[in-house]
């Protein structure tokens, strides 16, 4: 099922629904009039798998950020977790 944007001709209302493959109309979320039309809308740009080299590489410093950050913060965690009190 895709997701129609409509336009209400009666109250101006401007919404999206999840409707089955080439429906034209629905009724109005705000007003509930039947005079609602589908109306096209902008594509979102196309989800690429591939990436330039360069973007390659600032995904992989990106990811050696985050995997020595939760490296810090486990390390953290079980030092706290061996202390005296500590949550094990």
């Amino acid at each position: 099922m895709p997701i129609y944007e409509f336009l209400c001709e009666a109250c101006g209302a401007r919404f999206e629904e999840l409707v089955n493959a080439g429906t034209d109309s629905v009724d109005c979320r705000a007003c509930t009039s039947e005079r609602t039309r589908r109306v096209y809308s902008a594509q979102g740009r196309p989800f690429s798998l591939v990436k330039t080299p360069r973007e390659a590489r600032k995904q992989e410093r990106k990811n050696a950020q985050l995997r020595e950050r939760t490296q810090r913060r486990r390390v953290v965690a079980q030092q706290r977790a061996r202390q005296p009190g500590g949550k094990s």
